[in-house]
């Protein structure tokens, strides 16, 4: 393997899926009757999707 095809192997790696870290982000707030908290949810929102999809 070329030494450029290894460096495009390891960046691969580092690069991470921001709907998947919004959902890992999600598995940490509170859940109520009624749903998530909704605060909880809206900073996960912010934190990883806004730059990506708004």
């Amino acid at each position: 393997m070329t030494n450029s095809k290894i460096q495009n192997k390891q960046n691969n790696i580092d690069i991470h899926d921001p709907i998947d870290e919004y959902l890992q982000c999600l598995s940490y707030c509170d859940i109520h009757p009624k749903g998530i908290d909704n605060d909880c949810e809206v900073i996960c929102m912010e934190r990883h999707l806004k730059a990506n999809y708004w």
